[in-house]
């Protein structure tokens, strides 16, 4: 689509549009051919080429978003459990990591020693112990991996050529996968 620019008014005109306009001698409300706009003064807008270091930032816009879905794919974003036998991925997010924290206080202050949560549709059986231990595990790889990503947007915003933040590799640095061993709750 056509964009037309009237620089002695300010006016912008997007083809195909409406326009009403008072001439000399009438009204002109419709769409006007080009004939029209240029003696209204009108002329089409041509987006000036990008700079180069629009070019620049355009490509680190790129490969921050790239960085970013990395960050929230299940490359990152997930840990293994094993239930008896069967190896299945999970993630916490923050809030569920913070109400299953709260669970496990509550359980502990009632005297509980075990809590039960649900992996796959599979309830397995935790001590309190093991439960604080694995959920810290959690927050620690969660917390290390954020700052992976941080690292890796601030070294793109670093880089000073678009071959070199085209070539740069964001899928390195991340902590190993948790992994973890339960029993299913019969």
């Amino acid at each position: 689509m056509k964009r037309y620019c009237n620089k002695t008014t300010g006016e912008w005109y997007n083809e195909g549009s409406s326009i009403t306009r008072s001439t000399e001698d009438s009204l002109f409300s419709g769409v006007p051919t080009e004939e029209q706009l240029s003696e209204w003064g009108f002329e089409e807008w041509i987006e000036p080429a990008p700079t180069p270091q629009q070019l620049l930032e355009q490509a680190k816009q790129r490969k921050i978003a790239e960085i970013e879905a990395y960050d929230a794919s299940d490359a990152v974003n997930s840990f293994d459990v094993t239930i008896s036998g069967q190896t299945m991925s999970f993630w916490i997010d923050r809030e569920t990591r913070a109400d299953y924290r709260s669970s496990i206080e509550a359980a502990e202050l009632l005297g509980r020693t075990e809590v039960k949560p649900v992996f796959g549709g599979q309830e397995v059986t935790l001590d309190i112990q093991m439960a604080k231990m694995a959920l810290a595990q959690v927050q620690l790889y969660a917390n290390q991996c954020y700052g992976v990503t941080e690292r890796h947007k601030a070294a793109v915003n670093a880089l000073e050529t678009i071959n070199a933040v085209e070539a740069y590799d964001f899928t390195v640095g991340y902590p190993e996968k948790l992994t973890f061993d339960v029993t299913a709750t019969a």
